[in-house]
């Protein structure tokens, strides 16, 4: 890890913690937005990536102001997952309850009209989890207001991967009455050969993932809303698919899952 790493890793964790400490009211008064969010999901899926086969809960919390956020996102193990091959952790027995990921991300953006340009840093944290390293992406987006709410986003992993991704996203929301919507999704990802050979193995760039999701967000109060959500996700590149077929867990190149989001603002 690079002395750049380490100053980054220090400078987001003093923010989480100051963003955590920071209440709600107090940053309304700041003139700030604040958000928080918990899914309760049927597992864990990120990039195609089946990561966990079992449920998890993923909190997340956002303090928003003039164009700069800060999130502070986990994901918590609620079984003992992966206890009879023990492969990401010695501790298999007790996973439940575990933090296993903590993703703390800053970004700023602005919007030119009907285009929004944005770019950020997010460091990657893996408590409990012996079989992971803790990593740094930069990024860059581009977004356009239009039909299908095109966007097209630009990873860099600086740090363990040193490697690209990019993805291309496209999303649609339907009124149903003033309470309800049909919110709808989809994305595209590409990693060059660093980052297919870190997470795949696989020596060459290629299409990585593809993704869809349908939302029915309901608003229940001015502050509340829950959100049934149901997913596909699938693993694009056939040896990236043979590669991920020979794992000891988690080997699913194609995943369906589903969770309700429960979302709260100040």
């Amino acid at each position: 890890m690079t002395i750049f790493t380490r100053y980054i890793k220090v400078l987001l964790l003093t923010m989480s913690v100051c963003i955590t400490l920071y209440s709600p009211s107090i940053a309304k008064a700041a003139g700030a937005e604040v958000g928080a969010e918990i899914l309760l999901a049927s597992k864990y899926v990120w990039r195609g990536i089946e990561v966990n086969e079992e449920f998890v809960a993923q909190p997340s919390l956002t303090v928003s102001y003039e164009g700069f956020s800060f999130n502070v996102w986990g994901n918590m193990d609620l079984t003992n997952f992966g206890k009879d091959e023990c492969v990401y952790t010695a501790d298999c027995e007790s996973r439940s309850g575990q933090f296993t990921e903590i993703d703390l991300t800053l970004d700023y953006s602005h919007n030119f009209d009907k285009l929004t340009l944005g770019a950020g840093i997010i460091s990657y944290q893996f408590p409990n989890w012996d079989a992971s390293e803790d990593t740094h992406e930069l990024y860059a987006s581009i977004a356009y207001d239009c039909l299908f709410q095109p966007t097209f986003t630009l990873y860099y992993d600086f740090d363990e991967v040193e490697g690209f991704y990019a993805n291309l996203g496209v999303s649609h929301s339907f009124s149903i009455n003033e309470k309800v919507a049909i919110d709808l999704s989809g994305s595209l990802g590409y990693g060059d050969s660093d980052y297919n050979e870190a997470y795949f193995g696989v020596n060459g760039g290629g299409f990585v993932d593809a993704a869809g999701t349908i939302g029915l967000p309901i608003q229940i109060t001015k502050q509340l809303t829950v959100t049934p959500i149901l997913s596909y996700s699938s693993l694009i590149d056939s040896e990236i698919r043979d590669n991920t077929a020979d794992k000891q867990c988690c080997n699913n190149d194609d995943n369906i899952y589903g969770g309700i989001a429960l979302s709260f603002s100040f």
